[in-house]
């Protein structure tokens, strides 16, 4: 009785992962040494692992979609063991001490809605209004996507209008 659950001994499947690997690893290499340099040869070997139980099943109807799919998702998974960068001294709140008695109230109202903040939605909120950063660079800094960059400030939006309704 033959083992058809995708197991190592499975000669179809290997073969069929030995075509897409022939087929797509040169793109593969060259579309992560773009984007990622050093890291290229470790993202390519383990995007192929992750790519074999799809071949063994037979259900890869596009290949480079799929293998950019999972290059990307092992870039989210780096970045959540690594942890969000902290922010720099250049990304803190600091009011303008010339500034006129009731803005000093106003930015001392929101820098305490901000300090309380949800630290990941903190985060967005202050490269976004303070740093004047991009929803783009903000993902980069913080290895997030810019959907989830997106998101979170909406949500921090949220969590303001909610503060000052209190």
């Amino acid at each position: 009785m033959s083992d058809r659950t995708g197991g190592v001994g499975d000669k179809e499947a290997d073969h069929g992962l030995h075509d897409l690997y022939r087929a797509y690893s040169g793109w593969l290499t060259a579309r992560l040494r773009q984007r990622f340099g050093d890291e290229t040869e470790d993202l390519a070997q383990e995007a192929w692992i992750r790519a074999a139980p799809y071949s063994r099943k037979g259900l890869i109807e596009h290949p480079k979609a799929l293998l950019l799919k999972i290059v990307d998702n092992l870039i989210i998974d780096k970045a959540r063991r690594r942890g969000p960068a902290p922010l720099g001294a250049n990304d803190r709140l600091d009011p303008d001490p010339l500034v006129d008695p009731a803005s000093q109230i106003d930015m001392v109202l929101l820098k305490q809605i901000v300090m309380t903040m949800p630290p990941r939605l903190r985060d967005v909120f202050v490269l976004s209004r303070f740093a004047h950063l991009e929803y783009q660079e903000i993902g980069e800094r913080l290895n997030i996507p810019v959907t989830t960059v997106q998101w979170r400030m909406i949500k921090a939006l949220e969590y303001c209008a909610a503060q000052l309704r209190l």
